[in-house]
């Protein structure tokens, strides 16, 4: 091999193993606890910021019902910046995992729905990842 490739290659290889160290970071830094209120009576505004709030729409003609999923309770709205975010929100029905939204920083904000029939299903539950706070889960009787 001559220098100019060898040269190449190493700088490709350097390049290579640059990207894998931010990457492996990026992931060394998400929060994966499950988190849960103090109070879900008396939640504080970090909170209502993070736990997901779970719309119930109407049923269409199909049997189709749209469950609307938004980030953030009582007028709180969870950010959406380079540095915290909503990394995914997932929707469970009576335990089954039945939607999976990832989201990216800044150009998606803490918002899912999905459409599913809801015949003879007892629990919905909705979890949303915070990149730096945790797991959150709201879950709804039917």
């Amino acid at each position: 091999m001559n220098r100019r490739k060898a040269l190449k290659v190493a700088g490709v290889a350097a390049m290579v193993a640059a990207v894998g160290a931010e990457a492996k970071m990026a992931v060394e830094h998400m929060n994966r606890m499950d988190m849960k209120p103090k109070d879900p009576a008396k939640m504080d505004k970090g909170e209502l910021k993070h736990s997901p709030l779970v719309t119930i729409k109407e049923k269409d003609a199909k049997g189709y019902t749209l469950i609307e999923i938004t980030v953030g309770q009582g007028g709180i709205i969870h950010p959406s910046t380079p540095d915290h975010w909503i990394d995914f929100i997932e929707l469970y029905a009576d335990d089954k995992l039945v939607g999976k939204s990832t989201l990216e920083p800044e150009i998606s904000r803490g918002a899912a729905s999905f459409s599913l029939k809801l015949d003879n299903v007892k629990v919905l539950k909705a979890k949303a990842g915070c990149n730096l706070h945790g797991i959150w889960t709201t879950s709804v009787t039917l």
